[in-house]
């Protein structure tokens, strides 16, 4: 959000092949992480969790340079809605919009279940990130039961027909 391009050095230069640069951020912290990610040869991924409308976020981060498009709806905000008795938004409600609107990958990221973030290639998003409430305990934050590792491989099994699978805790 802050020190953009300071930020995306150390990343770097600790062996990131990736940065995050959120869309909520000054325009120059972006154009600085973008920049960082051009001098030291690594990928930026635009985050446009937070803007009121996620597909002119998409569209800025595009047109400031990045790579990638993580369209991601926040835990916190899934959470603070559904509480309210309103429907829990779902990063598929605008996915399509937001893959017509840019023309870099799109990876769908917050409140996915496992089928839906098998299916986010369908919706024209190859890049398919399995995050925490994925893996692990969505309330809780602890260790997933069962056999973790079977799932993932199954997982990534039905997405490599479609694109590149990311695993990890964003």
């Amino acid at each position: 959000m802050d020190g953009g391009y300071l930020e995306a050095e150390m990343m770097a230069k600790a062996g990131a092949t990736h940065v995050v640069v959120m869309a909520r951020a000054h325009e120059e912290t972006i154009k600085c992480v973008v920049k960082a990610g051009k001098d030291y040869n690594i990928k930026v991924m635009g985050d446009n969790l937070g803007c009121p409308d996620m597909i002119d976020g998409a569209k800025l981060l595009e047109d400031l340079g990045c790579d990638y498009i993580v369209h991601h709806i926040g835990f916190d905000e899934r959470r603070g809605i559904a509480a309210q008795g309103r429907r829990m938004p779902n990063p598929l409600d605008q996915l399509r919009e937001v893959v017509s609107a840019v023309k870099i990958p799109v990876q769908a990221v917050g409140g996915l279940s496992l089928e839906q973030a098998i299916r986010c290639p369908e919706y024209g998003a190859p890049l398919v990130v399995l995050g925490a409430p994925l893996t692990i305990d969505a309330d809780a934050f602890k260790t997933a039961g069962g056999d973790l590792e079977s799932s993932l491989r199954l997982i990534c099994q039905k997405v490599h027909a479609y694109g590149e699978v990311v695993i990890g805790k964003r």
